[in-house]
């Protein structure tokens, strides 16, 4: 079928109707778990990932709701491999209050892309043939894009335990997701061939 451009308007339908369904994930979660799917060696089937999205559909997806969620796969997996990946979700801050902050989207991005991302990360993670190198940079970047999923009181304490404000903190968090997410692809790739655990794209985890 042919795949439409993600739009605002889809964004919009989609978060209405995500919002509508029990259980189901918001818009920014399945942007962060659709981010972490599409990095994956290991691709999931459509049928799969649109139940982890909105659970109990049984393959029953209304064509205006399949649409939207396949253009929002196509964007972001056309952002990760050709175009340069983009955070869609930003640090809330207040100019006129230096204690304001809102987490609440990176939460939430960071929480799809854990979901996402944690079965490929454990297998890769406990693969024998990987260098502590690799081995270190796998589990940097995966705390970096994952870190707001962290309780708030954890946060808190890595603020303090660093002497940082949590502002502070999670300024430079929220900069090293963005450079992570541009490489982390590529590095899942390289990582997944050195393991031993992944031969190439047609074969999949041996």
């Amino acid at each position: 079928m042919q795949i439409p451009e993600f739009t605002q308007q889809h964004g919009q339908q989609l978060s209405a109707y995500l919002a509508s369904r029990n259980g189901a994930m918001t818009l920014v979660q399945s942007q962060g778990y659709l981010f972490a799917v599409i990095c994956s060696p290991e691709p999931l089937d459509v049928h799969e990932w649109l139940e982890r999205i909105v659970p109990d559909t049984h393959d029953q997806l209304e064509e205006q709701t399949l649409f939207a969620l396949m253009a929002l796969y196509h964007q972001i997996s056309e952002q990760v491999y050709e175009t340069g990946f983009k955070l869609p979700v930003s640090l809330q801050v207040s100019d006129q209050d230096d204690s304001y902050l809102d987490l609440h989207e990176c939460q939430q991005w960071c929480q799809g892309f854990v979901q996402g991302a944690q079965v490929y990360i454990n297998k890769l993670m406990q693969a024998d043939a990987l260098t502590a190198d690799l081995t270190d940079t796998l589990q940097t970047a995966y705390a970096s894009l994952g870190f707001f999923a962290l309780e708030p009181q954890l946060i808190t304490t890595i603020a303090q335990q660093n002497q940082l404000s949590e502002i502070q903190l999670s300024q430079q968090q929220y900069e090293l997701m963005g450079d992570f997410a541009l490489g982390f692809a590529e590095l899942i790739e390289i990582i997944a061939v050195q393991s031993g655990l992944y031969a190439d794209e047609e074969d999949g985890w041996s």
